[in-house]
């Protein structure tokens, strides 16, 4: 018998008297931009990889990334694996569809702005869902969420008078 929660192999459903279901795998999604914070008005990079850890192809799962409203001017790319598609670009949240074979990645680069008056802490989560018909028997990777600290810029100014006079007569 299968253990409840794992995905069967060929071999195990050949064993059960089976066939290997079609219509379940395991999809994950990690995102991260490698800082844990961010100044206001800076740029960041995020970098999210949806990927498919078999042990099915799947056609239409849809990777969402619904962007805080601190991040402006956000624009994305992806470039998939080979076998795997998503669309090549797009500007603002991400709701996409991809096609991921099986251990088929597809990686989506955001780049955004964090607003001039955004505070306290950044959270940007990105999920993957399979399609209609599908199962994902391990749910537990199907979200991800990068957290970062807003720091407001700090002027740190000095003064230094190198001329030697102490004081300028007009005139």
């Amino acid at each position: 018998a299968i253990p409840v929660g794992r995905l069967p192999t060929l071999r195990q459903a050949a064993r059960s008297g089976g066939t290997a279901p079609t219509n379940i795998a395991d999809l994950a999604i990690s995102k991260t931009n490698g800082v844990t914070s961010l100044l206001q008005s800076a740029a960041t990079t995020y970098t999210i990889v949806a990927s498919n850890n078999g042990p099915n192809a799947v056609t239409a799962a849809t990777v969402t990334d619904a962007l805080p409203a601190a991040l402006t001017n956000a624009s994305w790319t992806c470039a998939a694996s080979a076998g795997s598609a998503c669309p090549a670009s797009g500007t603002g949240s991400i709701a996409a569809s991809v096609n991921l074979a099986i251990g088929g990645t597809a990686t989506f680069t955001v780049n955004a702005t964090v607003g001039a008056t955004a505070t306290g802490t950044l959270v940007n989560t990105a999920t993957i869902a399979p399609p209609a018909g599908f199962t994902d028997r391990i749910r537990t990777n199907n979200s991800a969420t990068d957290s970062d600290t807003i720091i407001s810029p700090v002027a740190d100014l000095t003064i230094t008078n190198t001329s030697g006079l102490t004081s300028v007569v007009g005139g």
